[in-house]
């Protein structure tokens, strides 16, 4: 039996593909250089790396060719007319929304009398990408369109799609019904909500929730329902749950507020998320365009 003490956090960063920390968005060396052709006061420490390249650069790493960082209008006729569609849908709705422009890459919560009660940067959806080592295409947008604030929920755990699983190992499987049999005869089963090794007179260790399920160099993916399909951290402090897979939530990984780089969710920084946490109930309206 081969155990691998691979933290969650690892999977964590792969699934919502960052970068390794380059300061806090941007790195910068003491001496400077001038880039052909720009004014003295576009002067900049040689290795300044800024969010929108550190962002390009990511999304090229996860199958998105010419990415765009920071695209601010329809690229086609098709697309401009679907955008114009949905912003009159949500600019013509009454009562108290939530408004997320893809596009301004902002998140509004307006009141019932057309007041502005929260304007805050969002992450949005990275479009479409493909996944390691040829793995399926995977469209990672933000769905336009009217939905509703279905849940919302506190110090939320990431069930992740079995998509995040891919690539994290040479090969990977689902996770049996009759779990996996080990070589000292014992195996390892689900028990409820939990999974753990099933031993000859019947000892059941629970394997903790951050531990792989990679036994003879297979991983297992977690089935749902149980605490092993559970990622802390990942959603931040709060959930809103739209419908569909698509939440407005938190983020461990602040770099990507304010761009197109999330897998199809919204994601907004701790303060403006917990504003609008309190100010909204189930059942809110949130119109995409």
């Amino acid at each position: 039996m081969h155990l691998k003490h691979t933290r969650w956090a690892l999977a964590a960063l792969l699934a919502v593909g960052a970068a390794a920390p380059l300061g806090a968005q941007r790195l910068a060396m003491a001496d400077t250089t001038t880039r052909p052709g720009a004014a003295a006061s576009d002067e900049r420490p040689r290795g300044l790396v800024s969010a929108e390249e550190l962002i390009t650069d990511r999304l090229r790493r996860l199958g998105i060719p010419n990415p765009d960082p920071a695209p601010t209008r329809p690229k086609s006729y098709a697309d401009s007319v679907e955008w114009e569609r949905h912003r009159r849908v949500a600019t013509r709705a009454t009562g108290r929304k939530i408004v997320v422009s893809i596009y301004d890459r902002r998140l509004w919560l307006v009141d019932a009398d057309g007041d502005t009660l929260l304007d805050a940067r969002a992450g949005v959806g990275m479009g479409v990408a493909y996944g390691p080592k040829g793995i399926g295409r995977r469209d990672f947008s933000t769905p336009r369109g009217a939905r509703r604030v279905l849940a919302k929920e506190e110090n939320p755990f990431w069930n992740p799609p079995d998509w995040h699983y891919e690539g994290l190992a040479e090969r990977v499987r689902q996770f049996p019904a009759g779990g996996v049999p080990l070589e000292d005869g014992s195996r390892v089963v689900r028990r409820g909500k939990e999974i753990g090794i099933l031993r000859d007179g019947g000892e059941f260790e629970v394997l903790p929730r951050e531990h792989p399920l990679t036994f003879d160099g297979i991983m297992y993916i977690p089935p749902f329902g149980t605490v092993n399909r559970q990622i802390p951290d990942v959603l931040g402090k709060f959930k809103l749950d739209t419908g569909d897979g698509i939440l407005i939530h938190g983020t461990n990984d602040p770099l990507a507020i304010g761009f197109p780089a999330t897998h199809g969710c919204i994601r907004l920084a701790d303060e403006p998320l917990e504003q609008l946490f309190s100010l909204i109930d189930v059942g809110t309206p949130v119109y995409i365009y």
